[in-house]
This record gives structure tokens, C-alpha cells and sequence, in this order.
């Protein structure tokens, strides 16, 4: 028995013993909680230590051991770990929310979606992220979608955020999805004309003005008890018609995010005074008119006026009489117009009422002509890259505009005539596309002509990347420009046809190489030598013209030939030759030899045949389609 287990030593791969740790001395037993039950990995069975010999010293199955010694806790770490869940594609991914709109201080629910194996015990909360990159989370741990979370109060409405949703075991994040906070309202009062005040009769009425800014729809109150329900229009425009001086004021404001802040105060005084006045006002607005365009007539009409009272806008030359030029009005807004009679010049304005007459202050007026422009008949010639100058002459009220055929604009034009620079590309004739001034738009006319000295354009067709292509394929053939083409040029390939006379073929133009389709073989051709160039339209321009061997598709040849006598095993070689194709060439022997893709002609191949054969071409392949097959080669086997 001892011989046996010493055959069986010497025999097998040594093995080493697992030592175990030195013992302390005994201590008292120690109740112990339950181990939780390990699902992702196999119990693994522990080797009993003691000082007893132990019958069997091989590892259990899985474990080797590595160095002198190893504990039970060392060995078990050297065992083989399941793939942990972090391998699993873990994914958050939150719902289309587009359709929401809060307001800060507010809830929203945020739905989701996830992918993985997440822990029993993770959670998710959802989180907000400023514009700087900062993150707060604003819900409460969730197990599962939807999560409810709360907009801060101190976020600013009007401005965007980013929602996340972040998980606990693991943590992973999800997409950020834009949300754009509501801004809460604010209104301003004021009059319609921007102050603060205004006077009017008893009867009459004051334009009050509510500018309003946050998220729309508003509603808002009036100190009057006015009160204006979900109203879109801003600024927000209310007439209003008091008895006595009164000073009106926004007291409160509201809209989907609540209530908001209030400004302003607009005071309407009531003149109670029975004597009226009649007095212009804001004459630098009217200081300048034009003859058949509307214009409102700025003017206070305050006191007592009688029953039937009307107001009439009147001109005058310097030394001429009032014409009225309005209709009779009572409301104290009048719009009028001059009529196209009168010519340009100084005149004085008034207004004037009928119940009782009254007349206003007098005010100077100039009406000023439409405006005419010409642009003055220049011939520049400019270098490449130089500006030049071109001259606009003006008459009429200005400032004046105008607009280049070329897009060129200038504004606020003050003198006349006016220099306009410009840089064209290309000879350029110019023209005025609009001008204008005080009056609108106005007459104009006039050209100029500007050349620029471009290097003269040339067209380089470089070297082709094959001299010879299959009819019908496609192509690319590099070139290189010089010079300056027109906006309206084109670059196309042409190609001579059978009887020498240059056709386009369809081009497609890339800045570095022109694509092109090579026409059909004409019939009864093979191979033909063919001349190809580009030109350009504008200007015309051809390149150097290159030769190109068009081979006609599915006309390879390919000839075998050879004889021989050979001892059987021995081998030789044959001969193909190749012509009417392009490489590279694919063929297979009537045996079933077969060569796919050979650059070499004539090729030589070998054959070692077991008795006298007879080799032919069963398929033949070329880079133009397909070929056929010719002659035979003939190998005799001697026994």
C-alpha cells in the first residue's frame, strides 16, 4: 500500500497542502446573526484544517493555489467572481415634459423610464440645474416613476433649467430635459404718450397705458375698480372719462404664477376752468413735412369750449393768408396731410376752433420734395481686392437711404453728393435698387460700370489616375483653377464622340475633382483611345486635353495555350494571355482551378495534372465585366 501511494506521488503533479492559520486560544463561542444568502456565486466548500493527516490533498475543483501557503479567506478571494450587475446597461430616461409650464414655488410631476437590474433599495430624485451648472435636488426619494418634485420659490422665472433624475444604488443619471420656468407679472401704468400727467376738458377723454411683462395671460385692477381679465395685449390700452382731476394706479396684478408688483401712477386733470385755451405742442415733430403723407397735429385744447365746437389744422406761405388743409374735428386728435398743391418751401401752421374761434400759437413748417437719386456715370477700374467709390447725388428732404444693385446699403445720408465704397469680385455694373428719404421712398436712376483686373483664369487637368476605364463607368478627374470666374460659371467634362468632335459629358463639379460618367463604347468597339479636357462657361476657358483608352464592357479575352509532356506528380506551367479588359482579371480553368484578381499578363500558371488533360477557360472576370474564354493547352502524363 505504502509502494502504491509512492507510485502515485511520483506520478502525479505535486500538490500543496493548505496550512491552516495558527489557532489562538480558544474563546468563548459568540452567537452569531444569520449570513444573508449569497445568490451570485456557488458555496464553496471549505477544507477542513486540524492536526489530524488529511487523506486527500488536492484543491477542491476551481481553486488553484499560488505560492507556499494560503488561507482559507486568501483562497477564497482567488476564486473566480461572477460578473457583478455593473455589467448591466443601466439607463434613466425621462418623458417627453415639453408640454409643461410652471411656475417657481410650484409642483410638477416628472415621469420616467428605466432599464436594469437597480437595487431593491435604490431611489431616485430628481434634480435641478441652473444655468451655471449648479444641481439641487427638489423631490423626495421615489421607488418608481412618477416623481413629484417642487420648483424652488427663488428660481427665476422666465429663464430655463435643466431637470435630472439621479439614482441611489447605483447612481446613475439620466438625460437633461430643458424646462422653461413662467415669469411672474409686473405692470406699470402710465399715459399713452409716456408722462405722467395730462389735461383735459370736462367731457373728455385720457389714454391710460398698462405696460405688463411676465408670462401671458394677465389680469390686473385699476385703483377706479377697473378690472381687465385675462387680457394678451400689451401694452394694455384703457380709456377712461373723469369728472375731476384723479390720479389712477395698477393695485393689483396676477397671472398663472400668481400675483405680481405694480408702478407708476398716471393724474388726468379736469380743467373746470369755463375759459378755453388752444395751444400746439411738440412742434419739432412737424417741423419738416412732406406733401401728400399723413401727419398728426400735436395740440392741448383745454377749458370750457361750446356745443358744436370744431377743431381745423390751417398753413400759410410767409406773407400769404390761412387755408384750412383739415377736416373739422372734435376729438383734439386731428391727422392731416398737405395737399400736393403746394410746393416746397417755408410756411406757417396753425390750429384754430370754432366755438368759440380761437387761434394757437403759429409754428414754422418746411415741406420738402420727394426724394430723387443719382447715382453719377462712373467707369472704375480696380485692382483685385481695391475699393472704389462711387458717387450718389440727392435731392429732397433728407436724410436719405439707398440701396446698390449689388446689396450694398448706407443710411442716414446727410450730404449730397455722396461717396458710396464698394468692392466688387467681378466687372460689376451698377444701379440704384431703392432710395428714399424723409418723404419715403423716392425716384432714382442712374448707372455706373466697375472692371476689376483679375488674373486671367486657366484650368489645370491633372494627372488622370488611370489611362484607361471601362465605358460607362464613373470617373473622377482632378483639376486646379486660376483666376476669377463668374457667379454664373459651370466646369464640364468633355469627351470626343466617334468622329472626333468634343460632347459634355454629365459632370458633377467638387472643389478638388469633377465627376464624370464615360458614354457607351460605340458599337463594334472594343478599346478606343479617346480625348478628354474641361472647359468653363464664363469666361471660356479649356484645359490641356488628355488622351483615355475606353474599353468596352463584357469583351475580355482571355487565350490559354501550351504543351507539354510530364511524369506523373510532376508539374508545368501554362500560359494566359489577357486583352479587350481591364485588370484585374479572375478566371477558372476547366479543372477547377480558379485565380481571383491577378495584375499579370501573360500569366503562367501551374498544373499537375494525373493524366493528359486539356485545360480551356470556363468563366473569365475583368475590372469591365465579363470575358470570354480562347484556345486550350494540353498536358501529357507519361506512366
Amino acid at each position: 500500500m505504502a509502494g502504491h501511494a509512492e507510485a502515485q506521488r511520483r506520478t502525479t503533479s505535486p500538490r500543496k497542502q493548505l496550512i491552516a492559520p495558527k489557532k489562538k486560544a480558544p474563546e468563548p463561542a459568540r452567537p452569531q446573526a444569520p449570513a444573508a444568502k449569497d445568490t451570485t456565486k456557488a458555496q464553496i466548500p471549505v477544507v477542513p484544517a486540524g492536526d489530524a493527516a488529511v487523506a486527500d490533498t488536492t484543491m477542491p475543483s476551481g481553486i488553484s493555489a499560488t505560492g507556499d501557503t494560503l488561507t482559507e479567506a486568501a483562497n477564497e478571494a482567488k476564486l473566480p467572481v461572477e460578473k457583478a450587475d455593473s455589467m448591466h446597461a443601466y439607463k434613466i430616461t425621462i418623458e417627453d415634459i415639453s408640454y409643461l409650464s410652471v411656475c417657481p414655488g410650484t409642483n410638477v410631476t416628472i415621469p420616467f423610464k428605466t432599464d436594469g437590474p437597480f437595487d431593491e433599495d435604490n431611489t431616485f430624485i430628481v434634480h435641478i440645474i441652473d444655468a451655471t451648472g449648479k444641481s439641487v435636488p427638489i423631490s423626495l426619494p421615489v421607488k418608481k416613476s412618477p416623481a413629484k418634485a417642487v420648483i424652488p420659490s427663488y428660481k427665476v422665472g422666465g429663464e430655463v433649467y435643466r431637470l435630472q433624475i439621479i439614482s441611489s444604488i447605483p447612481v446613475i443619471k439620466s438625460q437633461e430635459v430643458p424646462l422653461r420656468l413662467l415669469q411672474a407679472p409686473a405692470a406699470k401704468i402710465d399715459l399713452i404718450d409716456g408722462t405722467q400727467t395730462v389735461r383735459i376738458m370736462p367731457g373728455q377723454e385720457a389714454h391710460l397705458r398698462i405696460n405688463l411683462t411676465g408670462a401671458a395671460p394677465w389680469s390686473f385692477r385699476l385703483s377706479d375698480s377697473t378690472t381687465v381679465l385675462q387680457t394678451l395685449s400689451n401694452p394694455h390700452y384703457i380709456t377712461v372719462k373723469p369728472t375731476d382731476v384723479k390720479a389712477y394706479r395698477v393695485t393689483a396684478v396676477s397671472n398663472a404664477c400668481g400675483s405680481g408688483t405694480t408702478s407708476g401712477e398716471a393724474i388726468v386733470n379736469v380743467n373746470n376752468n369755463p375759459e378755453p385755451k388752444l395751444e400746439l405742442k411738440e412742434v419739432e415733430k412737424i417741423a419738416k413735412l412732406c406733401a401728400g403723407v399723413p401727419f398728426q397735429v400735436p395740440f392741448n385744447a383745454t377749458g370750457k369750449y361750446k356745443e358744436g365746437n370744431k377743431f381745423v389744422v390751417q398753413i400759410a406761405e410767409r406773407s400769404g393768408a390761412f387755408k384750412s388743409i383739415s377736416t373739422p374735428d372734435s376729438s383734439g386728435y386731428i391727422t392731416t396731410q398737405i395737399p400736393d398743391s403746394y410746393k416746397p418751401g417755408e410756411y406757417r401752421l396753425r390750429v384754430t376752433s370754432t366755438a368759440p374761434y380761437l387761434v394757437s400759437q403759429t409754428t414754422n413748417v418746411s415741406i420738402v420734395s420727394p426724394t430723387v437719386a443719382t447715382l453719377q456715370k462712373d467707369s472704375l477700374r480696380l485692382g483685385e481686392n481695391e475699393s472704389g467709390e462711387l458717387t450718389v447725388k440727392f435731392t429732397g428732404g433728407g436724410p436719405w437711404f439707398v440701396l446698390l444693385s449689388d446689396g450694398t446699403y448706407e443710411n442716414n445720408i446727410q450730404e449730397s453728393p455722396h461717396k458710396i465704397k464698394v468692392k466688387p469680385f467681378y466687372d460689376t455694373n451698377y444701379q440704384i435698387s431703392s432710395a428714399g428719404g424723409l418723404c419715403g421712398v423716392g425716384k432714382f436712376s442712374g448707372s455706373a460700370k466697375v472692371t476689376v483686373k483679375a488674373p486671367p483664369a486657366s484650368i489645370t487637368l491633372d494627372k488622370l489616375p488611370q489611362n484607361m476605364v471601362c465605358a460607362g463607368s464613373t470617373i473622377d478627374i482632378p483639376y486646379k483653377t486660376e483666376g476669377r470666374y463668374n457667379p454664373n460659371n459651370k466646369f464640364t467634362v468633355q469627351m470626343t464622340d466617334k468622329s472626333g468632335r468634343f460632347v459634355t459629358l454629365p459632370t458633377t463639379v467638387t472643389p478638388t475633382a469633377m465627376q464624370v460618367k464615360i458614354a457607351a463604347a460605340a458599337p463594334g468597339d472594343t478599346t478606343k483611345i479617346q480625348k478628354i479636357r474641361i472647359v468653363s462657361s464664363s469666361p471660356a476657358v479649356s484645359s490641356a486635353i488628355e488622351e483615355l483608352e475606353v474599353v468596352a464592357p463584357d469583351k475580355a479575352v482571355a487565350e490559354v495555350s501550351g504543351r507539354g509532356t510530364v511524369s506523373a506528380g510532376r508539374s508545368t506551367r501554362i500560359q494566359l494571355r489577357f486583352k479587350n479588359g481591364l485588370p484585374p482579371w479572375s478566371f477558372t480553368l476547366s479543372d477547377g482551378t480558379a485565380i481571383n484578381g491577378t495584375f499579370l499578363n501573360p500569366y503562367l500558371i501551374s498544373v499537375s495534372p494525373s493524366s493528359t488533360t486539356e485545360y480551356t477557360i470556363s468563366s473569365l472576370k475583368s475590372g469591365c465585366g465579363t470575358g470570354t474564354g480562347r484556345g486550350s493547352a494540353v498536358v501529357t502524363v507519361e506512366n
